[in-house]
Parts: structure tokens; C-alpha cells; sequence
């Protein structure tokens, strides 16, 4: 009884109701903060923690969700999520779940978009730690729809520097250069062979052989039709001999494989080595031509 009249003469002086203080809706210990920077971990896998525009990322998630005043800027993307579920298991015992499926529930997308799939030990790895918060979502992120990924990857911006910085060979420098920015590698590198056969098929004067059969005729160290130098020593032999397997590797082993359109895209880093390695196979010609060795 006196606590109540306590409680009205605050009323009476301040003009103001005194609201009952909120206990934490989730005491953080050492064991719990380790949970939550697992599953912020594994969170961080499949979402980007910010964005430019608006994209989806985690901050995104949780300004619509009414947590923008839980989001503060960490040192990385991980401790980002880190700081953020930690805010919102502390605070708000309804919303963690759900949270964590928006965020689930985009990142399966945007990993889509980049032409890549969430796997189910991905899941599994956001399903334990949850658990041993007491929040199990191991049935509700079974149930998530998972899209098959893109075959167009967007590659980054530094990706796409290091290609131009490159200097590849002329004939790479247009739709080629240009596939690869608008995320068709595999079709950047296949256009890049399919160039190169149609150039030593014009050298040689045969546009009927084509693909490894083609590369053992021109480049034969026995009678080549193309040669790469002199031919008069064992080294140049041995170069001559090299050069044969490496094209003929590249037609069966990289141009037939990505004429099919059910093979999986290719990453933007195996597309800048493959196109780095068919400008190569262009300007050893290019030198034979110039060195009068060609023919």
C-alpha cells in the first residue's frame, strides 16, 4: 500500500505517469553472446550487413522491422549483425525469429542473384545456434523457398578493374569485355575460343576443321602449319609440342564444356584466368606472325 502511494505522489509532483521498468528480455551472458556471434557468423555468409541504394542487407531488414535504433555501425559486417541481435534479444523477446528469417529469407535471394545457392549446412549453421538461444527455427527455415541461383552474376567493381587493368588482346577488348561486365562469363570465355578457333582457321585457310583437330593439324611438331619459331632445337620443338596440347586443351576441355547452357556459371575469377590465358594463346600467334615463324 505504501509503494502505491509513492507511486501517486510521483504522479501528483511530476505531472507524469511512471512507467514499470522493463526487465531484459534476455540476460546476455558469455555463453549467449558466443552463440550469438556463431550465428551472426553464419548470418553474415549469405547477407550483406549494408548496401548502397536499397538493396536488400541486415540494416535494411531491421529499420523495417522498427529496429533502425538498434543499428550501429561496427568494424565488420559480422560484429554489425553481432551488435544488432544482441540489441534485439536483449529487448524484444517477440522479435529475434522473425528477424532472423528476413534476414534468412533475403540473403537466399540475393545469394541467388549472384548465381549461388544456400546450402542446407549453411541453414543448419543458423538453425544451432538458435537453438541454444531457446528460439528453434530449424522447421520454419526447412520450409523457406530456395530459387535456383542466377546463371548472370553481377561481378564486383574491383573484378572488373583487374580484367580492363589486365590488357588483354584486342580481340577480347569488345562484346567479350562486355559479356563479363553484364555477368556472362561463361559466355565471355567461350566467345573468347570461339574467336581464337576462327583465327586459326583463317591463318591456316581451313574453316572446315575445327576444335582439337584443328589445333593438332596447325600446330603438329612434326609438319606444323602454323610454327612458333625456328623448329631447330629440342626446346623449340618441345615449345611447339606444348603449344599443340595447350590449344587442343582449350577446345575440348574449356570451349565444348561451356557451349552447353545447362553447366553452372562459371566465378568471375575463373573467367578473368581463363580470358587472361586465351589472350595469352592470342599474342604467341600474334609474335609467331610477327617473327615470319607462322608459316
Amino acid at each position: 500500500m505504501a509503494k502505491k502511494k509513492r507511486t501517486k505522489r510521483v504522479q501528483k509532483r511530476t505531472g507524469r505517469r511512471t512507467a514499470p521498468r522493463k526487465e531484459p528480455a534476455l540476460r546476455i551472458t558469455k555463453q549467449r553472446r558466443q552463440h550469438i556471434e556463431a550465428l551472426a557468423h553464419a548470418l553474415a555468409a549469405i547477407s550483406p550487413s549494408t548496401t548502397r541504394g536499397n538493396g536488400f542487407c541486415v540494416q535494411k531488414v531491421a529499420a523495417d522491422m522498427g529496429l533502425k535504433t538498434l543499428w550501429k555501425k561496427q568494424s565488420n559486417k559480422r560484429k554489425d549483425i553481432a551488435h544488432l541481435l544482441e540489441q534485439v534479444f536483449r529487448h524484444y523477446p517477440r522479435k529475434p525469429k522473425k528477424l532472423v528469417l528476413e534476414i534468412v529469407r533475403g540473403g537466399i535471394n540475393w545469394m541467388a542473384n549472384k548465381g549461388e545457392r544456400v546450402t542446407d549446412e549453411q541453414l543448419a549453421a543458423i538453425a544451432e545456434p538458435m537453438k541454444a538461444l531457446r528460439f528453434p527455427i530449424e522447421n520454419e527455415l526447412r520450409k523457406l523457398d530456395r530459387p535456383e541461383p542466377s546463371r548472370v552474376r553481377d561481378p564486383s567493381a574491383d573484378k572488373v578493374a583487374l580484367l580492363q587493368n589486365l590488357g588483354l588482346h584486342p580481340a577480347l577488348t569488345d562484346d567479350c569485355l562486355e559479356m563479363f561486365k553484364d555477368g556472362h562469363f561463361n559466355e565471355a570465355v567461350r566467345k573468347a575460343l570461339e574467336r581464337f578457333e576462327k583465327r586459326i582457321q583463317d591463318i591456316v585457310g581451313d574453316h572446315k576443321t575445327s576444335g582439337r583437330d584443328l589445333m593438332a593439324k596447325a600446330f603438329s611438331e612434326q609438319n606444323p602449319l602454323i610454327r612458333l619459331n625456328a623448329l631447330k632445337s629440342a626446346n623449340d620443338r618441345s615449345e611447339q609440342e606444348g603449344f599443340k596440347f595447350l590449344t587442343m586443351g582449350a577446345m575440348s576441355g574449356v570451349r565444348n564444356i561451356y557451349s552447353h547452357g545447362d553447366v553452372e556459371q562459371m566465378t568471375p575469377t575463373d573467367a578473368i584466368e581463363r580470358l587472361a590465358f586465351v589472350s595469352l594463346l592470342f599474342r604467341r600467334i600474334d609474335a609467331a606472325i610477327d617473327d615470319g615463324a607462322g608459316s
